[in-house]
């Protein structure tokens, strides 16, 4: 029970007992050390080098400025940002890489093409580089590939980037003159229909002439001027029919019969201020006015009273002297032209005041048709403004002038490896050879079940008994001889096994 509590309450190993332990076993630790050492540093020699190239892509703005001529390819700069990646590395491009320059020929034999195309994805890198106002997107980018051969690096490099430059002119272009031949069916059709609107309100304009309603004041001056003409012409009639029955009613009194001819001539006076009475009414009124009604009633009594009353003989004015019978010839073909000049101007005022009529009806049928032609001119203007803004968009992009993509700096030829890191692996190794053998003979020291001291034996044993003494260790001549021919080995394998690795870094597989 003692001991076990004496084991319990012992107190660890002193550091100078694990340097003693060491010291012991130096040559073995150092010759760990070592093998560790050397294996370390051929096992990172012998690291494949990785390589890196670079190019760096300018975003060019549009050397022309857009107010003067703006772009038909409008891209959102986070859109380009999320799809830059994709399109650089879509495997239409990478497969023309791959098979261009015949890449990883060992690899093709034992590999799938999408793994071949996933294992240069994954050696690519891209790096995107916004301008310092965020909504304007992008500024750079660069593109870098990462491989063994530290010939191919730049070239594929250099690939992906003139091929992404010509993808993008060619898509832009595609993009200008899918524009382009759109607006220019649209602006086809846009004049198609223009056309038909124009053929229909001139077919309109030329059957309804003269009656349009831009020309109601035309009409409408001209039917006064018509009513005018037509009122101082009945005046004229009026006045040519009171002569010509005076005329009659001077007749020699032998000769007339003077209660006839005054009843009939009385009557036809009364005709004329009818006529001229329902004249007026009409110019003011409509055909089932009262008063119009009444004085066409009237008119239609007294023709048909005169209509039974005897004519005057032709040979009625022979009895007249001769001027009387001239003045009366006169007047006759006077009145003829009169009513001859008012037939035509009641045809005449007819005519216009159909026009004026038909105005409402033809006004909503015209505004119709001007606002269909109105909207396809504005329609036919904008497409046609919009077509020759594509066309000079277009040629800007053809003789690329637009935005584009320029390289800024053409991958090179690395002249060193960007990894492993063999100095830091270099000391790394050394570290851990010179830390593993010394833990693990300390290691080994601690697990054996052996006293190591007298303090730890002290510590085992019962209180009540005493340690008499102590027998240090007994070196021979035998064991210094051996301790020098170990000495000595292990000199020689270490000198040896320097050499071979100095040879191997700087002859064999050069890395610093």
């Amino acid at each position: 029970m003692n001991r076990q509590q004496a084991r319990s309450n012992s107190s660890t190993v002193s550091i100078a007992d694990c340097l003693k332990v060491l010291k012991q076993h130096l040559h073995l630790v150092f010759l760990s050390s070592l093998l560790l050492a050397i294996l370390g540093i051929v096992g990172v020699s012998l690291l494949s080098n990785i390589y890196r190239a670079t190019t760096t892509i300018l975003v060019d703005p549009q050397k022309i400025p857009e107010r003067y001529v703006a772009s038909t390819i409008t891209t959102d700069p986070n859109a380009r940002l999320n799809t830059l990646t994709q399109q650089v590395l879509s495997d239409s491009r990478l497969q023309e890489i791959l098979d261009k320059d015949d890449l990883y020929p060992e690899m093709r034999r034992k590999k799938s093409r999408e793994e071949i195309l996933d294992y240069m994805r994954e050696k690519t890198k891209i790096e995107l580089k916004q301008t310092p106002q965020p909504d304007q997107g992008l500024s750079s980018f660069s593109i870098s590939y990462e491989d063994e051969d530290r010939l191919l690096v730049a070239k594929v490099a250099n690939h992906l980037a003139s091929s992404f430059i010509a993808w993008n002119l060619k898509v832009r272009k595609q993009q200008a003159l899918g524009t382009t031949e759109f607006l220019s069916s649209e602006l086809q059709q846009a004049k198609e229909s223009l056309e038909e609107q124009e053929g229909q309100l001139e077919a309109f304009k030329m059957k309804h002439v003269g009656a349009t309603p831009n020309e109601l004041n035309g009409n409408l001056q001209a039917l006064s001027r018509l009513q005018a003409e037509t009122q101082s012409n009945m005046d004229a009639i009026s006045r040519l029919d009171q002569e010509r029955i005076l005329l009659t009613q001077v007749r020699p009194t032998e000769q007339r019969d003077t209660t006839s001819l005054t009843e009939r001539g009385r009557l036809l006076q009364e005709k004329r201020r009818l006529e001229s009475e329902l004249w007026n009414l009409k110019r003011q009124f409509t055909d089932t006015y009262p008063d119009v009604m009444a004085v066409t009633a009237q008119l239609k009594n007294l023709n048909a009273l005169l209509a039974t009353m005897p004519e005057t003989p032709a040979n009625s004015t022979d009895s007249f002297d001769t001027n009387s019978q001239v003045r009366l010839g006169l007047i006759d073909k006077e009145l003829q032209r009169r009513k001859q000049q008012q037939a035509s101007l009641q045809q005449q005022i007819q005519s216009y005041q159909s026009r004026v009529d038909s105005v409402p009806v033809l006004e909503t049928q015209l505004a119709q048709l001007t606002r269909n032609y109105e909207t396809s001119k504005q329609n036919y203007q904008s497409l046609l403004d919009k077509t020759f803004s594509a066309g000079m968009s277009e040629e800007l992009e053809r003789t690329q002038q637009g935005k584009r993509f320029t390289v800024l700096d053409s991958a090179k030829t690395p002249g060193k490896p960007i990894r492993p890191d063999r100095i830091l692996f270099f000391a790394g190794v050394l570290v851990l050879a010179l830390l593993l053998p010394a833990s693990l003979t300390v290691g080994v020291y601690l697990m054996k079940g052996s006293i190591k001291s007298e303090v730890e034996l002290k510590e085992i044993l019962p209180f009540n008994i005493k340690i008499l003494g102590s027998i240090p260790p007994i070196v021979s001549q035998a064991d210094l001889r051996r301790a020098r021919l170990v000495t000595l080995q292990t000199v020689m394998v270490s000198i040896i096994s320097c050499t071979a690795l100095i040879i191997f870094l700087f002859k064999v597989r050069p890395t610093l």
